[in-house]
């Protein structure tokens, strides 16, 4: 309605009443399903690279994780969080993008994501964008084996340093060298896992922490967008010795080494991450030594990273930060210790794509638990709408801001991760669907995605370690075909290219 268009008494007499019932209504406090939009926060972004959802907060007993855990008892816990794929480029590149790995056609650690989509706007781009300090610490974007960081996502001169030598002296026992640092070496190999006793400050992740809560100083009065990227546990299972001191090795479980009954010969990875390694044999599987030797290297480095988390979330408090500013902390992907007789990661199974998953937000957040399906690329757009910023248009995810007021909630039927493999000159995709109850994965040639290679089925309500392929048994075939029909349904739905922006 323009102004000539309100011309007699009448008029203007009814445009004063909407207006000021306009007026009453905006002035009403918001419930708080939705004050948490109309505040600007800070948002503090944890990622660790390789970590298991094994925590204390996610039920399990053998982990000491005491300070995720109070995190955990603030926040928002996602039980049933799962990333796009299984290794770190494109699992990252998928949270950052809020894309799918089809979708920015990156299945590999080298690719530069701006290669393939060079307009798409980034996740701290967009706050950056949005007068936000945007910086990054660590380990975000994955930025080796050719790869490397996204100037466009940070703030310029952000501060964010080389980390060069701290000029300590070097250390070597025999063949074995760089002990003082973390990534030791023997006979030119890195050592799968050490317990070092060099001060913790030489330490990588030691030094990203004490720059973080440098810049968490230098940024208490701005809005910001802090990165923080922790490496371990990643290999190597480096940390100091008062860690592995925690845990007892003659109490550490060796998984059974059997593969799922009835899966595909191509559905597990050779672990050739971990081959790598010293004294790693090429072929078969590990000895119970060796085994028991990374199982407690893993967890030293999980309560290692768990004090560094303690250490900024107490800085953050330190400087009255914690009531203004969200924090989410996550796993760019799980990791297998020993399960099926593999390791690492690699693969479309739970253990592989199943990660943690914790969303603080102050006033809002008091330690629920959800078991709700959601995915790595659902944490963009939840971002946006805690920070009350518009998302981007080409966003595949969708915000789990309605399981903060009812963690009961669903909101979607199915959570999507994938894995490429190459079999007999053939290039193959792994596509698993995990439902409520199930995880189907179906195996279909990249160049005729119709001609399925493979399929498997798991019941998690029978089977919660994917032990039984059901879809290897004849009496299992109608199921597996009701599956099949749910797959191309929420396959469709799921992979939605809204790519307009880019």
């Amino acid at each position: 309605m323009t102004y000539y268009s309100i011309c007699n008494q009448k008029q203007w007499g009814n445009a004063l009443l909407i207006f000021f019932g306009w007026l009453i209504v905006s002035c009403q406090p918001q419930p708080n399903a939705t004050s948490s939009v109309q505040t600007k926060y800070n948002v503090l972004f944890i990622a660790i690279d390789d970590l298991r959802p094994q925590l204390g907060c996610y039920g399990e007993s053998q982990i000491i994780s005491p300070h995720i855990d109070r995190l955990a008892n603030q926040s928002l816990m996602l039980t049933r969080a799962y990333v796009q794929q299984a290794v770190c480029a494109p699992s990252r590149n998928g949270v950052m993008t809020g894309l799918r790995p089809d979708a920015i056609g990156i299945y590999d650690l080298g690719t530069f994501f701006r290669d393939s989509v060079p307009d798409v706007i980034m996740l701290p781009q967009h706050f950056k964008d949005n007068g936000y300090q945007s910086e990054r610490i660590g380990k975000i974007y994955h930025r080796a084996h050719g790869n490397r960081d996204d100037s466009l996502s940070w703030s310029p001169k952000s501060g964010v340093p080389s980390f060069q030598s701290l000029g300590v002296e070097p250390l070597s026992r025999g063949d074995t060298v760089g002990l003082e640092g973390s990534y030791p070496h023997i006979d030119g190999k890195r050592i799968p896992y050490y317990a070092t006793s060099v001060p913790e400050e030489q330490l990588a992740d030691n030094r990203s922490l004490n720059y973080a809560m440098e810049r968490l100083e230098a940024l208490q009065d701005t809005s910001f967008f802090l990165a923080v990227g922790l490496v371990k546990p990643h290999l190597p299972f480096v940390a100091p010795q008062r860690y592995w001191d925690m845990y007892d090795s003659a109490n550490l479980t060796i998984p059974e080494r059997n593969t799922p009954q009835g899966s595909p010969e191509f559905s597990l990875a050779n672990f050739g991450e971990l081959r790598k390694y010293h004294d790693i044999p090429p072929e078969g599987y590990l000895s119970d030594e060796k085994s028991r030797n990374l199982i407690h290297g893993y967890y030293a480095s999980v309560t290692y990273i768990d004090d560094l988390v303690g250490d900024l979330l107490n800085k953050l408090d330190e400087l009255n930060l914690a009531e203004n500013t969200i924090v989410v902390l996550w796993g760019d992907h799980g990791w297998k210790l020993g399960e099926y007789g593999s390791w690492c990661k690699h693969s479309n199974y739970e253990y592989d794509t199943r990660i943690p998953l914790i969303v603080k937000v102050p006033g809002e957040t008091k330690g629920q638990k959800s078991n709700a399906l959601v995915e790595s690329i659902d944490i963009y757009p939840t971002l946006c709408k805690l920070a009350g910023l518009s998302p981007p248009t080409h966003l595949q995810g969708k915000s789990i801001l309605p399981l903060i007021s009812n963690p009961d909630h669903s909101i979607k039927t199915a959570a999507w991760s994938q894995y490429p493999r190459g079999k007999g000159g053939n290039s193959l995709m792994g596509y698993a669907m995990r439902t409520d109850r199930y995880r189907y994965i179906r195996w279909q040639e990249r160049n005729s995605t119709q001609k399925v290679v493979a399929q498997e089925l798991y019941d998690h309500q029978t089977d919660p370690n994917e032990m039984n392929n059901l879809a290897a048994l004849v009496e299992n075939q109608e199921l597996v075909a009701k599956m099949d029909s749910l797959f191309n349904i929420e396959y469709e739905l799921a992979h939605q290219e809204a790519l307009s922006a880019i």
